[in-house]
């Protein structure tokens, strides 16, 4: 069966947690290709990104610009409104077909809280979910409701066991990624600090150019 990683967020900036979570899952799921989709207005943040839609789908070219088996989808830039996954998920079901697996890649703490996402059981008839874990991260379902492990009870396969099958399924990558947050870079960047090493090379050097993220947050 062919498979196609999905990989979703603000990306306010891409850094090197995201980078490396694109290839753990390249590598342990075995799948043909990644797309990225910067998220235009998340409402589980309660905000709307900082950079502009443009700027951070620009970052995303940058960093996966040495990747051939990555490309960026803007679909979600261009909706007006709230900015769901179930609606990407539907619109990607129909294009790819039911004979492709697509694989959601998630973080372990987005993950724990996946039944607080919109539509969120609907989410499994459409995908399966490969969650990656920073680095002295314990397991999602440790913070998980009892609604959501018991959902998740049946669902469990290996990372290359989510390749076999269209959705339903998710895995624990073995994978452990830097504990890299754009909220701490962006941080950084407002008390003029060095975030090099911290994100790619180029996307730094995108941020110094378009003087991205220069002040504080608002609470």
């Amino acid at each position: 069966m062919k498979s196609t990683l999905l990989f979703g967020g603000t990306f306010d900036p891409i850094h090197n947690g995201h980078t490396a979570m694109s290839a753990a899952a390249l590598k342990e799921t075995s799948a043909s290709q990644l797309v990225a989709f910067p998220a235009g207005n998340p409402y589980q943040k309660g905000r709307l990104p900082l950079a502009s839609g443009e700027h951070r789908a620009e970052m995303l070219r940058i960093a996966f610009v040495k990747s051939a088996d990555v490309s960026i989808d803007t679909r979600e830039l261009a909706r007006q409104g709230a900015t769901f996954t179930v609606d990407t998920l539907r619109e990607l079901r129909q294009e790819y077909g039911d004979a492709v697996a697509l694989i959601w890649l998630i973080g372990g703490d987005a993950f724990a809280k996946l039944d607080s996402w919109y539509q969120w059981q609907s989410l499994f008839m459409l995908a399966n979910f490969a969650v990656v874990l920073r680095q002295g991260e314990p397991h999602p379902l440790l913070a998980a409701s009892t609604v959501l492990k018991t959902y998740l009870a049946e669902r469990h396969t290996s990372a290359s066991g989510l390749c076999d099958c269209a959705f339903g399924r998710y895995a624990i990558l073995a994978a452990a990624v830097p504990p890299v947050s754009s909220t701490d870079i962006r941080a950084r960047l407002a008390a003029h600090q060095s975030i090099r090493g911290l994100a790619p090379d180029g996307v730094c050097d995108y941020i110094e150019h378009h003087k991205l993220y220069e002040y504080e947050e608002k609470p």
